[in-house]
């Protein structure tokens, strides 16, 4: 998180949050508190969705469950809402302290023993009975006084704020020596947030009327703070999942591409190392050619497997060390169809099928299985087209030996668009000018 890049942000939200306290005072304080219960709720919210592998997490959702519930208490009890009648500003500046210093403890205590997950139990338990008997302690009378009329806070009241100013001190530098990669994600969003909470707290200890100017800026910096935990804690954690699942996928799709690829290998040995040179000069062409990088991903993953259907055709005619007569080469020509049939039901994007299914054809509409020509065919399988004609002819194959690269630029130069797509070819001579030639080994 970059502080300069939500100074503007946060500028702007002051200056709303001023206007509109001078408008009408009461319509602030109610916006400002119902956006922090709101981003409470959302904290919970994520605790049971997304923060059950993260200890922290998880008990920062247990804690503003709490916090909420008493925020709403010192929202409706607030001077001039009249929702409890009975109620005075002291009630609600009882209800603030409360909030502030379990707030404040609980972030503390929740960064101790982070992989404990026992711990949480133990956690959510505590704090729901401190916010249960403070809020029976203030509708009782029990709870010390916070604020009178015509006198402002009293020293119980600004001592809490300073014990919790202390609390939030004390956290910073528990969050400083952290170390576990629990609290890593987090830590500086939190930071940020505890020290506009310090802030906050600080202007809440100077005012003596409720309508004051500098409880309006103790609530500005009370709402940055909790913009800063929307950010880093309800965002990023909803993200988490999201994230992790991807990049599972990914090792998925990997895992698979490397067993297909090396499971056509097995059955055509005299290829070994084919389907992933090629996949190696399609990347540099597509790169090239100003593939997104989606689409250079299923290009990729197409060469990899594209002739996985090869495990269809027998042994015999693969291995074949004369060439193969028209009825073995229809058999040979069928292997794109079937690593289509074999491959479609995977979990992969579409494009890798169909830049498989169409990696033999042509520009001119001579190739196979369909027949296709011109724009109906893919970039992408023809940039694979591409590639598996350079790799196959700088290559011996049990019934030749490799042509070279003086024939592969050859049979690209008269072939090109005709066999192959012009914008491609001229894109592979243009990289073998600039490197001098690519590595084919």
């Amino acid at each position: 998180m970059k502080l300069r890049s939500h100074l503007l942000l946060w500028v702007i939200v002051a200056l709303c949050c001023l206007l509109l306290s001078g408008i009408n005072y009461l319509l602030f304080h109610s916006v400002v508190e119902i956006i922090t219960i709101a981003v409470a709720m959302m904290l919970v919210a994520v605790a049971y969705i997304a923060g059950r592998k993260n200890n922290l997490v998880f008990r920062i959702g247990s804690l503003y469950a709490v916090v909420l519930a008493i925020d709403i208490l010192h929202t409706l009890s607030y001077e001039g809402i009249n929702v409890f009648p009975s109620w005075e500003t002291n009630h609600s500046a009882q209800f603030w302290v409360l909030a502030r210093v379990i707030e404040s403890s609980g972030i503390a205590l929740a960064l101790l023993l982070p992989a404990c997950k026992r711990c949480n139990i133990a956690y959510t338990v505590f704090y729901a009975f401190a916010g249960a008997t403070g809020i029976a302690m203030i509708a009782t009378g029990v709870f010390p006084v916070c604020y009178l009329d015509g006198t402002g806070l009293t020293v119980c009241k600004v001592t809490m704020e300073y014990i919790t100013i202390a609390i939030i001190v004390l956290t910073l530098f528990l969050l400083k020596r952290a170390k576990s990669l629990e609290i890593k994600p987090y830590r500086q969003y939190i930071l940020y947030a505890l020290l506009f909470t310090a802030l906050a707290e600080f202007f809440f200890t100077l005012y003596i009327d409720p309508y004051s100017i500098t409880p309006v800026i103790g609530h500005v910096f009370r709402l940055i703070s909790y913009f800063v935990i929307l950010e880093g804690v309800v965002f990023r954690s909803l993200k988490e999942p999201f994230n992790t699942l991807y990049e599972e996928m990914n090792v998925m799709v990997e895992e698979l591409t490397e067993i297909l690829s090396k499971t056509t290998e097995i059955k055509d040995p005299y290829t070994r190392g084919h389907q992933k040179r090629v996949a190696e000069i399609s990347e540099k062409l597509g790169r090239s050619l100003g593939l997104s990088q989606e689409r250079l991903r299923d290009l990729v993953i197409a060469c990899r497997i594209h002739d996985v259907g090869k495990l269809y055709v027998p042994t015999d005619i693969l291995s074949k060390v004369t060439p193969v007569n028209e009825v073995e080469y229809e058999i040979i020509k069928n292997h794109v169809v079937e690593s289509y049939n074999l491959l479609k039901g995977l979990p992969l994007n579409k494009r890798v099928f169909e830049i498989i299914l169409q990696h033999h054809e042509r520009i001119d509409g001579s190739g196979y299985p369909k027949g296709l020509k011109g724009d109906k065919l893919l970039l992408e399988s023809r940039i694979l087209a591409v590639a598996d004609v350079i790799e196959a002819m700088n290559h011996d194959r049990p019934h030749r030996i490799a042509p070279g690269m003086a024939e592969t630029l050859k049979e690209l130069r008269e072939n090109s668009g005709k066999l192959y797509d012009p914008l491609v070819v001229q894109t592979f001579f243009d990289l073998l000018e600039e490197s001098g030639g690519m590595d084919q080994s």
